[in-house]
């Protein structure tokens, strides 16, 4: 597994938490980077990953609720809705990410982690995203 794999899905696990419990930030990342033994390298992106999808969250879940057709981001699986933000994270946030690489990243965290349909949803969802996205540029 690759140390970016392994920081998003670190991420994913804390937001799960986050999302599900409304656990602390504060005590979830640092808990999550020593239980996950990460190092510096997926450390520094865990953290870059983590830090910018809060800072934008209310941007990233407004732009994901425009290309749910027929659902609501309050109606999605709570890991679903978790894999997307972080998807659309980097999607909008980190321009050194390649789209393709962000929107594989994410199918495959959901296909691991979320029911048989989830993949190809996460990957419906995030190809509209990516391609407004390039079409307003």
């Amino acid at each position: 597994m690759t140390n970016r794999r392994r920081a998003r899905e670190c991420a994913t696990q804390v937001f799960y938490r986050y999302d599900l419990v409304n656990e602390s930030l504060d005590k979830t990342v640092p808990e999550t980077i020593q239980k996950q033994n990460l190092n510096p390298e997926s450390t520094e992106y865990f953290t870059r990953l983590v830090l910018n999808t809060v800072k934008h969250l209310s941007e990233i879940d407004n732009c994901i609720q425009r290309y749910l057709k027929g659902w609501t981001l309050e109606r999605l699986a709570t890991i679903d809705r978790t894999i997307l933000r972080i998807a659309c994270c980097e999607l909008l946030f980190f321009p050194d990410i390649p789209p393709k690489v962000s929107i594989n990243e994410a199918v495959d965290i959901a296909k691991k982690y979320s029911d048989d349909e989830s993949g190809r949803f996460v990957n419906g969802v995030l190809d509209a995203v990516y391609k407004s996205k390039s079409i307003g540029k």
